[in-house]
C-alpha cells in the first residue's frame, strides 16, 4: 500500500514490502526507486517522521543501501 507524503517537497508517495525488505520512493518528479535490505524500523522512524524527505536523505539515500530505478 502507498503511503502519500504531501508534505514533502521532494517524495511523492513510498510503499514498503516487509517480507522482502523493499522500500519503494516515487520521487515528485516521477521517477521511482526501490530500496534493498531496508529493515522495518527504520521505515517504521521514517513513517512518523516530521520530514519525510529529510529523514530519506539522511537515513536511506546516505544509509549504502542497494537501490535501482523501476
Amino acid at each position: 500500500m502507498w503511503i502519500n507524503t504531501p508534505e514533502s517537497s521532494n517524495i511523492k508517495r513510498f510503499k514498503y514490502e516487509p517480507e522482502f525488505e523493499i522500500l519503494t520512493v516515487e520521487f515528485n518528479y516521477g521517477a521511482q526507486y526501490e530500496y534493498a535490505g531496508v529493515p522495518q524500523r527504520v521505515i517504521d522512524v521514517m513513517e512518523k517522521a516530521e520530514s519525510t524527505g529529510k529523514y530519506f536523505n539522511a537515513f536511506i539515500k546516505k544509509g549504502g543501501y542497494k537501490y535501482k530505478k523501476v
